[in-house]
């Protein structure tokens, strides 16, 4: 039975009424005034790590403009138009001294003070551990740190995201974090914590922000905070190196509900109006290099109930007058710091080049952390270690020569910028055959992230060469590793030999795996500083040429650097288009022409990335579902055509539910053949003829009676 509401009652009953008042009636209104269009800026920084100070550059490296500088900046353009400032994390962890020596709190304060409306937390806030990011750190920070991919025990561990008001607008702002995380952090500090696909739970809480449903938030704006970027090989290769990076591929492919995305964590430039796939329109993708060194501004034009213009740049804070306020606070933690950090810890006689911005490349400055762990840990009563190897990425600065404190001399802050992270440093137990593997696994997987190969320092007594055995678009799938020789004497596979190594790479970090093999471990008590500093003072006047080379490259393989040689970041790119976007979904049918009763198989195609697909059989309509694309977009479903279909023309339709994009395919539908005659069949006919023949003996009889009514 059909029920009718009570609204459709009420207005059948007033079929007579006039128009006018009819529409009043079921709610039709003059349309409201339409609104002006309003454009609204976000200021974007990434990787900041705590660098507070104004540092002055060189011939080899940039000035690093420091926090006042860059909230200077941020200050005179606040007056452009509403403006919100947002980060995409690595804001502490990896830090400079005056920052470090007080557990990154003057960089929180100096966040406050700056007026930050939210940030995405990086891997870096979790290098003291979760306890320590929901205790202490996200208590003093005065604007939220989401992380939407983040759980504990299978729960959110930390906001998703962050609504609030600009210009009128309502922002939501959502933060995820990279999902290396887990290796790039402490294993202890994240017990019970899962890092899940950051693409996807961002696409699940824009559609949230958008469904209508105030009860869950809603935004009229959604800004994507990541903690994820592009390459950089890609980031040379311009918009389109970008936005098909291996990594960073599934955000610039991610929901068109996402309005603009700030990413982070690789350290590049770049600014780009990226297509968002299946639509005809862009969306600002950028990532504000590191350190302070670049500021991004994003503008977005909203008018009606959608974005209808953006623009996305990168400007240098360099110039910039600072922030009073925030320049009080910094010049405070210096001056914490400057007694301490003071102090001289030992000499060199030349500068040990910084190689942060090249970790596939060898550095004497890693080599040098390596060489000072084996000497820390070589008596048997401090391990026993017969060679030692430490990750590019945990030493975070050089040594140099020249300074105020004097030509050589190696102060304690400068030995704390080389090895920030306190990690403790273990002595493990491996076989030749383990190490190997290890030296192997530098050659890193696309899917784990954005640095295709990464360069161990290893201690001075250790030496190899090794070639590439498989290239993809000119990046290493694999190495061979040549004359590997310890103490002049080749490497044995089945020998076991004694390691040292910090204990993040003592639980596979960077993808190391072979390293948490290791057995028998002993540890001193003393951290990577300690040792460093330890060996710093027993070994006046080191020299880089006792650490660099160790390494060779097999002849006629490119190295893909200068190993050893100062780096200089990439400048920024000129921001510029991708190529205009188009809908470039596509749907295939297994068959164009079926029968009641029949399968087809739906294959849609050039989806954005986990986006929800739901597909729809016309004309009857019969919502056959939804289904989440791949990774790759592909999307599969598999309609069963119903035994009252009717013949003719249909179409099988596919909507993406956060793109919008809608194709289709058509399918013709053939009735059923009527079936050549059986004896049932013959049997059916016969008393089919025989029925009309009876009706026709009633139609004629009661024609007779008729007449002779009429006569009577």
């Amino acid at each position: 039975m059909l029920k009718t509401s009570g609204r459709s009652k009420r207005a059948m009953s007033l079929a007579a009424a006039s128009a006018v008042g009819l529409s009043a009636f079921i709610g039709f209104a003059a349309p409201a005034q339409a609104a002006e269009p309003t454009t609204i800026q976000l200021l974007t920084i990434n990787d900041f790590h705590g660098r507070l100070a104004n540092v002055l550059g060189s011939a080899t490296t940039p000035e690093v403009p420091g926090a006042a500088k860059l909230f200077g900046l941020i200050n005179s353009l606040r007056d452009d138009l509403p403006t919100s400032v947002v980060a995409a994390g690595d804001l502490i962890g990896a830090s400079t001294f005056p920052s470090a020596i007080d557990d990154d709190n003057p960089t929180i304060d100096v966040m406050n003070a700056g007026g930050l409306t939210a940030s995405s937390v990086g891997n870096h806030e979790f290098d003291k551990g979760y306890v320590d990011l929901v205790n202490r750190v996200i208590p003093r920070a005065e604007y939220p740190y989401l992380g939407a991919n983040v759980y504990l025990n299978g729960q959110h561990a930390l906001e998703s995201y962050y609504i609030n008001e600009v210009g009128g607008l309502k922002v939501g702002y959502v933060g995820v974090v990279t999902v290396q995380t887990p290796t790039l952090v402490s294993p202890d500090g994240i017990v019970g914590l899962s890092f899940t696909d950051p693409v996807l739970e961002a696409n699940k809480v824009a559609a949230q922000l958008k469904d209508g449903d105030a009860s869950n938030g809603e935004a009229d704006i959604v800004v994507l905070m990541a903690h994820e970027g592009a390459a950089e090989d890609s980031v040379a290769g311009g918009c389109l190196g970008v936005y098909g990076d291996s990594t960073f591929t599934s955000f610039t492919h991610s929901s068109a509900a996402i309005d603009a995305i700030v990413s982070g964590h690789t350290h590049q430039s770049y600014a780009y109006e990226m297509p968002v796939p299946g639509m005809a329109k862009t969306r600002p993708v950028i990532q504000a290099n590191q350190y302070s060194q670049r500021l991004g501004k994003i503008t977005l034009t909203f008018d009606g109930n959608t974005v209808t213009n953006s623009t996305a740049e990168l400007l240098d804070p360099a110039t910039s007058a600072p922030d009073p306020t925030v320049a009080a606070i910094v010049a405070t933690a210096v001056t914490n710091s400057t007694v301490l950090g003071a102090a001289p810890v030992g000499s060199v006689t030349a500068e040990f080049p910084v190689g942060i911005q090249a970790r596939g490349n060898e550095w004497a400055i890693n080599n040098l952390v390596a060489s000072g762990q084996l000497d820390q840990t070589s008596a048997a009563g401090r391990g026993g270690a017969e060679v030692a190897f430490v990750n590019p990425g945990g030493v975070r600065a050089g040594i140099t020569y020249a300074g105020p404190e004097g030509a050589g001399v190696v102060t304690y802050s400068e030995a704390f910028a080389v090895q920030p992270f306190s990690n403790d440093v273990v002595t493990v137990t491996l076989t030749g055959a383990q190490i190997l593997d290890a030296l192997k696994q530098q050659v890193q997987p696309f899917a784990v992230g954005g640095r295709p190969y990464l360069h161990l320092g290893n201690s001075n007594n250790f030496t190899y060469s090794y070639r590439y055995l498989a290239a993809t678009a000119g990046t290493p799938g694999a190495i061979d590793i040549i004359d590997p020789m310890l103490n002049g004497a080749p490497l044995n596979p089945a020998a076991s030999y004694r390691v040292t190594i910090n204990s993040f790479l003592a639980a596979g970090g960077d993808n190391f795996p072979a390293f948490a093999l290791g057995t028998a471990k002993i540890t001193t008590g003393d951290n990577d500083l300690t040792m460093l500093t330890n060996y710093l003072a027993a070994n006046p006047g080191l020299n880089p040429g006792d650490y660099f080379p160790l390494t060779t490259v097999a002849p006629g393989v490119p190295a893909g650097g200068v190993p050893g040689g100062p780096v200089t970041p990439p400048a920024p790119l000129t921001p510029a288009d991708c190529p205009a976007a188009v809908a470039t979904a596509a749907v295939a049918l297994s068959v164009t022409t079926a029968k009641p009763g029949d399968t087809i198989h739906v294959v849609g195609t050039d989806f954005a990335p986990y986006e929800t697909v739901s597909a729809t059989l016309f004309s009857e309509p019969l919502a056959v579902g939804t289904s989440v694309a791949s990774a790759d977009g592909v999307v599969e479903f598999d309609v069963v055509l119903g035994d009252t279909i009717l013949a003719g023309d249909h179409s099988v339709q596919l909507i993406g539910l956060g793109s919008d994009i809608n194709v289709s395919a058509a399918l013709v539908v053939e009735a059923l053949p009527i079936l050549a005659a059986t004896g049932g069949q013959e049997q059916q006919a016969l008393t089919v003829g025989l029925l009309l023949v009876l009706l026709g003996a009633m139609a004629l009889y009661a024609g007779r009676r008729r007449r002779f009514d009429l006569a009577a």
